[in-house]
């Protein structure tokens, strides 16, 4: 599948071809989960190239999310300046906020954003969450833990047990040994 190059701010990103839909006779850019992913983590590459930055999309009855995750290449938490600016970038395609006094989902009036050109960005993400640590599972997670809260190798990866878990011990235990 080909990529479109749009700009937000001065920046050249991309996002897939089929995010591209005929909105009432005028192009608009379509900011589900999958493609504000793709752009969140452009932002963050050019922007702050020395953090990692996993993003999960999820689609579920009547919705769906986008889960971001920031860390230093050990795991630790980045500043928080720079955590806002993210959180910010990320959370602009987030098109509204559940009301759990009113147990409702309320809709924002202005959600997504323009490119350069005049195309909207629709916003398309029910629920964005940015999170300034390492996502569990993962090879950050486990360099965290070790290295920066001090708890042992073999107590943190007893339940990394699955094909993905494994992988990540090991990539680890690999990383620990330098």
């Amino acid at each position: 599948m080909a990529n479109i190059k749009i700009q937000l701010n001065g920046e050249t990103y991309q996002v897939r071809e089929n995010a591209l839909r005929n909105y009432k006779g005028k192009p608009t850019i379509y900011g589900g989960p999958t493609e504000a992913g793709q752009l969140v983590k452009q932002f963050v590459k050019k922007n702050f190239p020395q953090y990692l930055c996993r993003v999960k999309a999820d689609h579920f009855s009547m919705g769906n999310s986008l889960d971001v995750y920031v860390t230093t290449s050990n795991g630790g938490s980045i500043p928080q300046h720079n955590f806002e600016k993210i959180n910010q970038f990320a959370h602009q395609f987030e098109y509204g906020k559940f009301d759990g006094m009113y147990d409702i989902y309320e809709s924002y009036e202005n959600s997504g954003t323009v490119t350069d050109k005049g195309t909207q960005v629709e916003a398309g993400v029910k629920y964005v969450h940015v999170n300034n640590r390492p996502r569990f599972g993962t090879v950050e997670a486990i360099l965290n833990e070790v290295i920066n809260e001090g708890r042992e190798f073999a107590e943190v990866v007893r339940f990394y047990t699955d094909a993905d878990g494994r992988k990540s011990k090991a990539k680890a235990a690999l990383l620990l040994q330098k």
